[in-house]
């Protein structure tokens, strides 16, 4: 079996990948920490390499840096680098 159908066999469809990343991205206590319990979350738009958090009061680029997976049948392995910024800012 070829590298590629390898790879196409072992990732989850995009829609379930990104399920996971935006349920991690709402579940991660640093967004917590960055916004206040009475700002609510007006949009979630994904970017290439990652996601905006739009606030009233903040954007917060989350990027999305996936591990290696080699050979791994199931979703793909991410972790989250939150980058808080001021509105209107996109990317610091």
């Amino acid at each position: 079996m070829n590298f590629f159908l390898l790879s196409l066999i072992a990732a989850l469809p995009p829609l379930a990948q990104s399920s996971r990343e935006m349920k991690a991205i709402l579940s991660d206590k640093q967004l917590y920490e960055t916004l206040t319990s009475g700002e609510p979350i007006e949009e979630i738009k994904r970017e290439d390499g990652g996601y905006l958090v739009t606030t009233p009061k903040h954007t917060i680029w989350v990027e999305v840096q996936y591990r290696k997976t080699e050979g791994k049948i199931g979703p793909v392995e991410f972790d989250l680098v939150f980058h808080p910024s001021s509105v209107g800012n996109r990317r610091p």
